[in-house]
């Protein structure tokens, strides 16, 4: 074998690599943005907090038990909107406020109160 057809090969073999180690980290990720789609059997709120009982009374929403943080504050004041999520009925609520208002405070894992909460 000459020197330049080692020297294509050597080419040849390196982008190969490059292109398996590139499609190694991106094919997990791509994966795993696929499952967590909507209508997917995923159960997470897209933002919000899942808890074990979930009641609403006169607008306000509370969850408690063994509440988790998705994407969302674990404590202190909630702003933007966030659903509280029934782990076991699948009970949802959507909860708002005005821009810059505060829409819920978090005390996780015990529990989340929502200020002005509809059912989803």
């Amino acid at each position: 074998m000459t020197k330049w057809k080692a020297a294509r090969r050597v080419r040849a073999l390196t982008v190969v690599a490059a292109a398996v180690t590139s499609l190694v980290g991106v094919l997990p990720a791509a994966a795993s943005a696929a499952d967590e789609g909507p209508g997917s059997g995923s159960r997470l709120p897209h933002r919000g907090y899942m808890c074990d009982r979930v009641e609403h009374d006169r607008g306000a929403g509370v969850g408690s038990g063994d509440c988790r943080a998705v994407r969302t504050p674990r404590h202190g004041h909630i702003r933007d909107a966030f659903v509280i999520e029934s782990r076991r009925t699948h009970y949802r609520m959507v909860c708002t406020s005005k821009r810059g208002q505060v829409s819920g405070y978090a005390n996780v894992p015990k529990w989340v109160r929502g200020v002005s909460c509809h059912r989803a």
